[in-house]
């Protein structure tokens, strides 16, 4: 039994916290949009919240993440003496991640109108552009072994958010501008606790200056790998708008809300058991690897299960059938968004894996030959409806994972060679 708890052990438990106050914070604005909106305004919202899921892509995996995998390789006590680069370094990304909100609102116009668009491409371009910064900061204190204090981030996010929708709610914002208004307030509040934690306990050099160029180089593979995933999310839900309407798309906007604490917890769960596997992919440490990666399938399979269990079908204990009914318009709509959930939130570890085993350039392919299986799985929308959604997610995690295992295979096959470690080493 020594395995359980080691299992839930002191930092893990930080990491679960941290990644369930993250999803509820996430989940209130979302519960927000699909209540204050009508099921057509919700379609239009869908359109934006994939574009945003997007352009935080760009900065997050452009410079943030190979800061990261340089960072972890660190000495303990000097990795949070990365930030003061890499918030400089990341900026300029961050604003190039704007530019996914300008092309939803180009493709919005059909199926939304102005008093619709404007305010949600506002609020979701402000939010994408603080997003990044507030995540890195998250998982470069998970580094740092600063658990929790990356708790204490996200406990400001959520409260931002509780606090920014009361407020526009007692003022009577039209409500066009809640759901991404709140997002945004509530990401500066608690990118700015997480700036002023991680200076009280940074108090040493970084062992090297991190260079813009470095990262980017390192950083282009697993953009294109990760960003043509989330292209294709985008179109997806695009073509799922046109051929099915937007009402639609807005009853799968309001499943995904529901079924959405499962990926967000495998995000967060990747923070703590993340390093874990990235070290071991470096080390080439086949046994490390599968060690962090059967801790976080346990956790998020377990969670994902007793979940799917509480809100997946219509009975009296189901609280989300009171508080977000438009996610219960189609049966079993929740529960196929919470499986694709699952096989995304898995997703996200084996990416990390992958990126520090210097296999960015074939994550980059594999999410090229993942797209079309995703867009055709979307464009079954006007047989399927709001079920191509999930659909498509499915599809396009199942073909990635099917790339990604026969190269983390060959990648831990050689063992610790020497001379592939001098040929892979951390990018700087």
């Amino acid at each position: 039994m020594k395995w359980i708890a080691r299992l839930f052990s002191l930092q893990i438990s930080a990491g679960v916290l941290d990644a369930g106050l993250a999803s509820l914070a996430t989940f209130v604005a979302g519960l927000v949009a699909v209540n204050v909106l009508s099921a057509a305004e919700t379609g239009v919202y869908a359109v934006f919240f994939t574009a945003f899921t997007l352009g935080q892509v760009i900065a997050t995996n452009l410079t943030f993440v190979p800061a990261e995998v340089v960072a972890v390789a660190w000495p303990r006590e000097t990795r949070l003496a990365a930030l003061r680069q890499t918030l400089r370094l990341g900026s300029g990304p961050s604003l190039l991640g704007t530019l996914a909100i300008a092309v939803a609102s180009v493709v919005a116009i059909p199926i939304g109108t102005g008093a619709t668009i404007g305010p949600l491409a506002a609020t979701s371009a402000v939010t994408v552009l603080l997003w990044p910064m507030q995540i890195h900061i998250r998982r470069l204190l998970h580094i740092a072994e600063e658990s929790w204090s990356a708790v204490a981030v996200s406990a400001t996010q959520l409260v931002g958010v509780i606090t920014s929708i009361v407020a526009m709610r007692i003022i009577d914002i039209t409500a066009v501008w809640i759901p991404f208004g709140s997002l945004a307030l509530a990401t500066f509040a608690s990118l700015t606790t997480g700036i002023l934690l991680a200076r009280r306990s940074d108090r040493s050099e970084a062992p090297e200056q991190l260079q813009l160029r470095a990262l980017i180089r390192s950083g282009a593979g697993l953009l294109a790998g990760v960003g043509i995933p989330a292209v294709t999310k985008f179109g997806a839900a695009t073509i799922i708008g046109y051929l099915a309407g937007a009402e639609v798309l807005g009853y799968a906007e309001a499943a995904r809300v529901v079924a959405n604490p499962v990926l967000v917890l495998g995000t967060g769960l990747s923070f703590v058991l993340g390093p874990r596997a990235m070290k071991a992919a470096v080390d080439r440490n086949r046994d490390a690897a599968n060690r962090a990666r059967l801790r976080f399938i346990a956790l998020i399979g377990v969670a994902a299960v007793a979940y799917l269990a509480i809100v997946g079908p219509m009975w009296v204990g189901n609280p989300m059938t009171r508080l977000v009914p438009r996610a219960y318009e189609v049966s079993w709509l929740v529960a196929a968004s919470i499986g694709a959930n699952l096989l995304m939130g898995i997703l996200t570890l084996v990416i990390q894996e992958m990126t520090a085993a210097r296999r960015t350039n074939l994550i980059a392919i594999i999410g090229l030959i993942s797209a079309p299986f995703q867009l055709a799985a979307a464009a079954t929308a006007g047989a399927t409806g709001a079920f191509a959604r999930p659909l498509s997610w499915a599809a396009g995690s199942l073909v990635r994972f099917a790339g990604y295992a026969p190269a983390l295979r060959n990648w831990y096959a050689t063992g610790s060679d020497s001379s592939a470690k001098a040929v892979d080493k951390p990018v700087r």
